[in-house]
């Protein structure tokens, strides 16, 4: 038995194209032929240069998927076709998979189908969260390994897999679906990809893509298939990985590009469906899919609003669809008046009923006790927008509200020095207590608010000028003529967005979402050189927009007095007769869980650091906010301090004599007091190969040693002197690299820039 795995390719990533060839070349069952097809493709051939398939290449003309598809159909010659699509991989067992379901149907079943899993990962993280037993590669090599270690000797690796399936030691359970259930069962029903069909099949049946719909020719060409056969067996393993693009703005499916007419294509592709299908179950489910996708998309798209002319063609070809007979679709009570205007064709009147349903079903909402955050942005949006700009007001935002630090502290406390009484200042801030004993904070034009309260709302909107170190909701109208300064809080060490290929904890449009929030961004400010190539690249920003001029949160470190080290401990209860510690280590992607539960245990041996310490240091731990309410260092009274939530990390700094950190960014900001930084580095080759990556050379290039156990970090502390002296070069040119625009004026030229006199 021979397949043919036919691949329609048009320019993409070739991240994807590199996973989808790595797939095929890892199956266990080999006998199968590969046909692509393309347009004028760059990368293809360069990519399979040292390919081991059996491939062959065709080179068409034609602008769609469904010529390319028709193409394969043709020229195949294995004995079933698997369509797939290039940016998609297949688990290594695939096919051998595949194989013993044909098999058992004595080579009689026309249709089979690969149960799908979507992934936004790359293909080794992918392939790795696969738990069944005698399924992943690594449990098939252990079993290998023990073998031969029995003395039973080493299989060619494929053929022993192949072995496993012929005698069921690996199951491949299927569930064979009738017709009433394709569209419920069947996993990316109106897809192609993943579908096994017998080529015989296909030519006798003259079974072709039709080209003429070049986004949806998946629909009637899989609405005729399913009128054909009365019963389709899909594995009962997900053995098809669906690549979900995980950056629409560089690297968009064919689904996230944007197309003024993707609407009409569906529509057309549905009602195209109906017209051929003899099948009245198969009828009937076509049209309620085309029903459902009017209400809740059509209608609901900020498109349909604008012009009834525009939305009339797809009406058209509702119409059409609707009048073909079949069993009463099921429509809800509150929808029929719409959609038998459309069956009757009262165009206008479904456009007036549908608008009107959106403004009831909107109105609703706002209304709703459950939905003040939609009464925010709908006011914020068409209220607070036409207010005018206050042009001497000034609203800061440090860590989504959560602190009153980092650098639009140092900005916010640069013009009360310099400009006291020119300019109204508005702080977002959760905890008012915060700064409650502040004394710039009793200032009579500097007001403290909340973030997300109606006050946000109306002052990101009429504020001229809005600093902040993270990202500001998406949503927020920003108009013209307001200047939104991010000041970023670090200096990149981890791979940062667009530079990051897995997103593992963070929404899955999280890429797309920063770039948009980031187009609102007037100005960026970098520490370096370093960083500003980083964020041209990682978040896709202009270099005329970068203010490359330090960073303004470090200028305390440059300015502070020994006096200002001694209040700080004092006010902190640290002790003033012991040196201090300061361990931060950064969040590990690993340790989410899910929304709001994390993982964490402290891999820094306290007890053994007091012992052999405790005389001289006390610690200081600094955690993610995550994870600081799991922290309990009730047993180290004395020794050990938690500010995981104190408010400016650059306290903690200026009192440190030495930083004990891993990946966090912190040791950046820390060098610029040319004090000892040790980096414990227990998980190193895990983070550096699984989870985000590092944009330097951590081997070569950090200023300190790397250390893997709290013994090793106790001995450098011990020896800290020597420490200092081993890595004084390197911490040197570390400087002079990363420091040298830190000189305690960052804030003055910021300030320069960005405000207007």
């Amino acid at each position: 038995m021979t397949f043919s795995i036919v691949i329609p390719y048009k320019e993409n990533s070739s991240k994807f194209l590199e996973y989808c060839i790595e797939s095929l070349e890892k199956q266990v069952y080999r006998n199968f032929e590969v046909l692509f097809i393309h347009n004028q493709s760059t990368i293809l051939e360069r990519y399979l240069k040292n390919s081991t398939l059996n491939y062959r290449i065709f080179e068409d003309d034609g602008e769609t998927i469904a010529n390319f598809r028709n193409i394969g159909i043709r020229e195949a010659a294995g004995d079933y076709i698997l369509f797939m699509d290039a940016d998609d991989f297949l688990h290594p067992n695939a096919l051998i998979y595949a194989k013993q379901m044909i098999n058992e149907s004595n080579n009689s079943v026309n249709v089979l189908k690969l149960r799908i899993a979507k992934t936004d990962l790359d293909k080794n993280s992918a392939l790795k969260l696969e738990q069944k037993p005698f399924y992943r590669i690594s449990t098939l090599n252990s079993l290998n390994k023990m073998l031969k270690n029995e003395g039973y000797g080493s299989a060619n690796e494929d053929q022993f897999v192949s072995e496993l399936f012929n005698y069921d030691v690996v199951p491949h359970p299927y569930k064979t679906l009738t017709v009433e259930k394709y569209f419920s069962k069947l996993s990316y029903h109106l897809k192609t990809h993943s579908f096994i069909i017998r080529r015989d099949f296909l030519l006798e049946n003259e079974l072709f893509f039709d080209t003429r719909n070049d986004l949806y020719a998946d629909i009637p060409f899989l609405v005729r298939l399913y009128n054909m056969v009365d019963a389709i067996q899909q594995t009962s393993t997900k053995l098809y990985y669906k690549s979900i693009h995980n950056d629409p703005i560089n690297e968009p499916s064919a689904s996230q590009i944007e197309r003024e007419d993707r609407q009409l294509k569906r529509v057309q592709a549905f009602n195209e469906a109906v017209q051929i299908s003899d099948n009245d179950i198969i009828t009937k489910k076509v049209k309620n899919a085309a029903k459902n996708y009017y209400l809740y998309k059509v209608v609901t798209n900020d498109s349909f609003k604008v012009s009834f002319e525009d939305i009339v063609p797809i009406y058209q070809e509702l119409y059409q669809l609707l009048q073909i007979e079949s069993e009463p679709i099921s429509i809800k009570k509150r929808h029929k008046p719409e959609i038998n205007s459309i069956q009757s064709g009262n165009f206008k009147t479904a456009y007036r009923l549908s608008r009107s349903r959106v403004i009831v079903y909107n109105a609703l909402r706002f209304m709703s006790p459950k939905k003040k955050r939609y009464r925010q942005k709908s006011i914020q949006k068409n209220i607070f927008s036409k207010l005018p700009i206050k042009n001497q007001t000034i609203l800061y935002e440090s860590f989504l509200g959560r602190n009153y630090s980092d650098s639009p502290k140092a900005l916010f406390n640069y013009l009360l020095q310099e400009e006291p009484d020119k300019w109204k200042h508005v702080w977002i801030l959760n905890d008012k207590e915060l700064v409650e004993k502040s004394p710039e904070f009793q200032r009579s034009n500097v007001k403290v608010i909340t973030r997300f309260s109606w006050q946000y709302f109306y002052y990101v909107t009429i504020a001229k000028y809005f600093i902040l170190n993270m990202r500001q909701p998406n949503y927020l109208e920003k108009k013209q003529d307001q200047v939104i300064l991010s000041t970023w809080h670090g200096t990149p060490l981890k791979h940062l967005v667009f530079d990051m290929d897995n997103v593992t904890s963070a929404n899955k449009n999280y890429k797309k979402i920063f770039y948009e929030q980031s187009r609102k961004w007037d100005y960026l400010i970098a520490d370096n050189k370093y960083s500003e190539d980083i964020f041209i690249n990682a978040f896709m920003f202009p270099r005329e927009n970068i203010l490359t001029y330090g960073y303004p949160r470090n200028d305390i470190l440059i300015n502070h007095t020994a006096a200002d080290e001694q209040e700080i401990k004092q006010r902190l209860g640290i002790p003033l007769d012991k040196k201090v510690i300061l361990y931060a280590p950064t969040w590990r992607d690993d340790e989410f869980h899910s929304v709001g539960k994390y993982k964490f245990t402290l891999r820094l041996d306290l007890e053994r650091l007091r012992e052999e310490l405790g005389n001289e240091y006390v610690i200081i731990l600094r955690m993610h906010y995550f994870i600081s309410d799991v922290l309990d260092l009730s047993n180290y009274g004395g020794f050990a301090f938690d500010f995981s939530k104190y408010n400016d990390i650059n306290d903690l700094f200026i009192v440190s004599d030495l930083l004990i950190t891993d990946y966090s960014s912190v040791f950046f900001d820390f060098a610029n007091l040319k004090r000892p930084i040790l980096f414990y580095t227990y998980d190193l080759s895990k983070y550096k190969d699984e989870l985000r990556g590092f944009y330097i050379d951590v081997y070569n290039d950090l200023p300190g040693p790397l250390l893997y156990t709290s013994d090793e970090v106790i001995d450098r502390i011990k020896n800290i002197k020597a420490v200092m002296y081993e890595y004084e070069e390197k911490y040197k040119s570390f400087y002079e690299e990363f420091c040298a625009l830190d000189d305690g004026k960052a804030s003055e030229r910021v300030i320069e820039t960005v405000l207007e006199k």
